[in-house]
């Protein structure tokens, strides 16, 4: 299997130019050629709709219905003008645990920044743990159907209580196909994603080290973004579904409702 980083040299010009002036040749997908290129971008989460003050995903159990997790996904722009997709993941019960920043080029996302939000049992003081990035690719906008090619994220991190455990963490996805999502009862275009998931655990002080191997399937719908997980592997097995989409102040109004 061979690794794909966008266009190789365009990917490697887009790293440079964000060392150097942060100037990119991004249009943002403004240019009716560009569109006809980048036929996945409208799958992935809604730019210019989450530019204001974002709006927040319930995930939930595809089984059960029980939230799973929340999202509150906001685009802003720096001085030079790129955009930057950001994250902030809570758990059902309202309580930050990841932060992620990625910056939006011609071609796809690129992960700039990648945080587990901890807290310590000890002191009850929140602790940031940023993740090491080794490979940055998130979401393509251009298909590529040759199986033989991979998009590679790749992080390296370790966590509390047990900070000598060493994790890293290599996701390598594929394009599948494009396909129709029922959402809630409605019919929206979708594309599909495959992916083969490789978590490797090293104990630096004991010694010994585990893998968990798992095989993935992410599925994006039209003008939303992320709307189905599944994941088969040893020790993780779910089907996460997108809820509902809400914004920050009903977010808030809904946590102070389940607070009560």
């Amino acid at each position: 299997m061979r690794l794909f980083y966008f266009t190789p040299i365009l990917f490697s010009l887009t790293v440079l130019l964000s060392c150097n002036n942060r100037k990119t040749n991004n249009d943002n997908g403004k240019n009716s050629n560009s569109e006809k290129i980048q036929a996945l971008k409208k799958f992935y989460y809604p730019f210019d709709e989450l530019a204001n003050d974002g709006l927040v995903y319930e995930y939930v159990d595809d089984s059960l219905g029980a939230v799973v997790d929340y999202w509150l996904f906001k685009t802003v722009k720096d001085e030079a003008g790129d955009r930057f997709l950001i994250g902030a993941g809570y758990n059902a019960l309202f309580e930050q645990r990841y932060f992620s920043r990625e910056w939006i080029v011609a071609n796809g996302t690129i992960l700039k920044d990648y945080r587990f939000i901890q807290t310590d049992n000890a002191t009850k003081i929140s602790k940031v743990r940023p993740a090491v990035i080794e490979e940055s690719v998130i979401f393509p906008f251009d298909p590529v159907k040759d199986n033989s090619l991979a998009y590679r994220f790749r992080i390296k991190f370790n966590v509390l209580p047990d900070t000598a455990m060493n994790y890293d963490l290599v996701r390598d996805r594929k394009f599948d196909k494009f396909l129709e999502y029922d959402l809630n009862g409605k019919k929206i275009a979708a594309v599909q994603f495959k992916a083969k998931e490789y978590i490797e655990a090293k104990d630096t002080i004991n010694g010994g080290h585990w893998t968990i191997n798992s095989e993935m399937t992410e599925i994006y719908a039209e003008g939303i973004g992320l709307v189905y997980t599944e994941k088969k592997g040893k020790g993780a097995n779910f089907k996460n579904r997108l809820n509902k989409r809400m914004t920050p102040k009903e977010f808030e109004s809904l946590q102070i409702t389940k607070n009560k």
